[in-house]
């Protein structure tokens, strides 16, 4: 298994392009250092919700995803 790393500004925009997949995320701040992680059934429902609770102020949200080097080849060769 990979682990792939996609990284969203926390923006409307980059909110707005969230997956709302299953999967593990970690919260960053503007220096890009890790200040919360997690893992939920819905990866844009929950960040919205981190959104509004002002104690947690992000920067970045980096997306984790686990990936077999099958899916990796086959993601590649259809691009």
């Amino acid at each position: 298994m990979l682990k792939l790393r996609k990284t969203y500004k926390n923006t409307p925009k980059g909110r707005s392009e969230l997956p709302s997949k299953q999967g593990e995320y970690h919260l960053k701040n503007r220096k890009g250092e890790v200040i919360y992680t997690g893992k939920t059934k819905n990866i844009s429902r929950k960040i919205k919700e981190h959104h509004y609770d002002k104690s947690k102020d992000f920067a970045y949200i980096t997306i984790i995803s686990k990936k077999s080097q099958q899916e990796v080849k086959r993601l590649k060769t259809n691009t």
